[in-house]
């Protein structure tokens, strides 16, 4: 399955609830996610702008396979998810066959999710940076309209991943 999705960084969390749900939106989602990010040790992943992920959202697991394709405008990736029935027994499993948690994970962070029209939105908070919000959907057309319709503009949105978010915040912390 293809992923095109942006982000728009510091929002206000309540002001983007309050025009979701005016927009119609349904929130779908509340509470912690917990993710980890797996390579092997030389990095072969990494290096092919792969992502193995493994996350916990409230009960239930996922693992996503994620394969970069483009960062113009928006980010395209292609995405490959299973639901697993458990976190740590899928966890042990990736180890056993050689894979390695990435340094600096798990990533702990708190998932606001709404769907309206088959565009997810996402609003994510880690204590580490300001919250953002997430629009993922089928293409950057309709990114950009609800961009608009959220009143940002596309000046606003940044074709990032959450690594790009958090180079962006360690840079402007260290400055």
């Amino acid at each position: 399955m293809k992923e095109t999705e942006v982000k728009i960084l510091e929002i206000n969390p309540k002001d983007v609830k309050k025009r979701l749900e005016r927009l119609g939106a349904k929130n779908i989602f509340e509470g912690e996610v917990v993710w980890t990010a797996f390579d092997f040790a030389d990095k072969s992943f990494s290096q092919q702008e792969i992502l193995i992920r493994l996350r916990k959202k409230g009960k239930e697991a996922e693992l996503t396979l994620k394969r970069l394709l483009s960062r113009t405008k928006v980010k395209t990736s292609d995405e490959l998810n299973i639901v697993v029935g458990d976190y740590e027994a899928a966890k042990n499993f990736l180890l056993a066959i050689g894979l390695k948690e990435k340094f600096g994970y798990p990533l702990h962070k708190h998932r606001i999710s709404y769907l309206l029209d088959d565009v997810r939105f996402e609003i994510d908070t880690f204590s580490e940076f300001p919250t953002y919000l997430e629009i993922e959907a089928k293409n950057a057309e309709t990114i950009n309209e609800y961009v608009g319709k959220l009143g940002f503009s596309t000046n606003d949105i940044k074709p990032w991943g959450t690594r790009e978010v958090f180079n962006h915040y360690r840079k402007y912390a260290q400055s």
